[in-house]
């Protein structure tokens, strides 16, 4: 334990001595006692994501290893940070470190019912062996990928096992965090407050409103559960407006008018906005970065595009809130942040599939609007006999350089194409269950508009051929379905 944490801990217990003496523990104690555990699930949180980018670094660095054996490793880099990044002995990235917070919460006593706290302590001590595994495992990384005969595959393979157990404790964090949430929550509502304790509820409700509405969408990719993400979206945007209403100087208080707060409430409202226009973008099914093409949709957006408006690191939304609520001194729960998720990506020499699945493994609709534009679904559909079916596209008249892109439920397969008379062949495995679709997108229609294709593959033996057609304002749907009876 370091010494800043040990100077903690005597303060903490000092102020536990004081309770032990008779004084009555107050709600508003009650409420700042639980903050502890919201403050260092929240810290926790952002040394999780200097590990993830760490370990998306180690994973792609010996992908390109493996596929191009003249391709040296890079670190970013183990000796370049902290030894125990939840530590922080330097203050490089807290004012107080996960491992302080959690020291504060060993030493909490009394000022929570017993019962309670005992199960708030096991959920926090569950985030904390994570954290402690997760430190562990970018060292234990390192000495593999330095140590190890990498062209062996049995070493890869170890390298890939350790890669996955990230996977596994990014989840454990989150499923042990929401155990504590849900406890914490739980009591919160059993405290008591008067109005004259609880001002400002308009504004309260407003970040109430924003902030587990966001939520709800973040959790939405978190899970892959985006069938009604439009209607999510929906209940974000009446959230902003009823923050947009809110003038702040219209309020007969010297602290809603401080610059601070003026400040801290400018920023919720354009960190929100940012955030919204973010997941239309997911919504219209726009292209990924290059470096994040072996990723699917869902996890770009959540761990990249869409969390940093919500999280501290990006000055999100709850950063933003939690600090409108400490200066405020507002007695209720601050609000909690959500972790990354890892995923691993296998290079190409160790990935044996040949087709292309859908990151989405259940789509209930056909796509109405993507890219900004309307969506219109062929009068036919794709009929095939099995589940994964190969295809071939190319410009079946005229070559006039049309350029395309093919999304396949949701996922661009093909970009910015330039349709030719020799056939472009890939292969596609359809989802179990829900719908599965292509859609064609022009992005130039070259000299003859529209846009045309030819998709032909195979079916109960025979070739089929399907003409698909878009231009600048619309794009192309067409259904596959599977025959049932085979």
């Amino acid at each position: 334990m370091s010494i800043k944490t040990l100077v903690s801990v005597i303060l903490m217990t000092s102020l536990l001595a004081m309770t032990a003496t008779g004084q009555k523990v107050t709600d508003a104690q009650r409420i700042k006692a639980l903050d502890q555990y919201v403050n260092f699930s929240n810290e926790s949180i952002h040394g999780l994501l200097i590990v993830h980018r760490l370990l998306e670094n180690f994973n792609k660095n010996i992908n390109k290893y493996v596929d191009l054996p003249d391709q040296q490793i890079n670190f970013y880099s183990n000796k370049d940070l902290p030894q125990d990044i939840f530590e922080d002995a330097e203050n490089w990235f807290y004012e107080t470190s996960p491992n302080e917070w959690y020291g504060k919460i060993l030493l909490s006593d009394g000022t929570l019912p017993g019962d309670l706290e005992g199960r708030l302590k096991a959920a926090a001590k569950e985030m904390h062996a994570v954290t402690s595994s997760v430190n562990k495992l970018r060292f234990e990384l390192e000495e593999q990928i330095k140590t190890l005969d990498l062209t062996k595959r049995e070493n890869l393979s170890l390298v890939y096992e350790k890669l996955e157990k990230g996977v596994t404790l990014y989840r454990n964090f989150y499923s042990h965090q929401l155990d504590l949430e849900e406890e914490i929550q739980k009591y919160a509502r059993t405290l008591k407050f008067t109005q004259d304790d609880m001002q400002f509820p308009v504004v309260l409700k407003a970040m109430n409103d924003q902030y587990s509405t966001t939520r709800a969408a973040l959790n939405a990719l978190y899970h892959k559960e985006d069938d009604n993400f439009a209607e999510l979206l929906k209940a974000e945007e009446k959230a902003l407006v009823a923050i947009e209403d809110i003038n702040l100087a219209d309020y007969n208080s010297t602290r809603l008018i401080n610059s601070r707060v003026q400040m801290y409430w400018g920023n919720i409202k354009r960190q929100a906005t940012e955030s919204i226009k973010k997941q239309k973008s997911f919504l219209e099914a726009e292209n990924l970065p290059e470096e994040y093409k072996l990723y699917d949709k869902y996890y770009y957006y959540y761990n990249i595009d869409v969390i940093n408006k919500f999280n501290r690191y990006g000055n999100g939304i709850v950063f933003e809130m939690n600090r409108t609520l400490d200066y405020l001194s507002l007695p209720v729960v601050r609000y909690f942040e959500m972790p990354h998720y890892f995923k691993v990506i296998y290079p190409k020499l160790l990935d044996k599939t040949e087709y292309l699945a859908a990151s989405d493994p259940l789509i209930k609709t056909l796509p109405k609007v993507v890219k900004g534009r309307s969506v219109v679904e062929a009068t036919r559909s794709i009929m095939v006999d099995k589940p994964i079916v190969n295809f071939q596209v190319y410009d079946h008249k005229i070559i006039d350089k049309d350029i395309v892109s093919l999304s396949f439920n949701g996922d661009w397969i093909v970009e910015k194409l330039e349709i030719s008379g020799k056939p472009h062949d890939f292969i596609l495995k359809l989802n179990e269950s829900g719908k599965n679709f292509l859609l064609l997108h022009a992005d130039d229609m070259g000299r003859q508009p529209p846009a045309t294709i030819a998709l032909s593959y195979t079916y109960k033996g025979k070739k089929e051929l399907i003409i698909l057609n878009s231009d600048t304002q619309k794009s192309e749907v067409i259904e596959i379905k599977l025959d049932a009876q085979n």
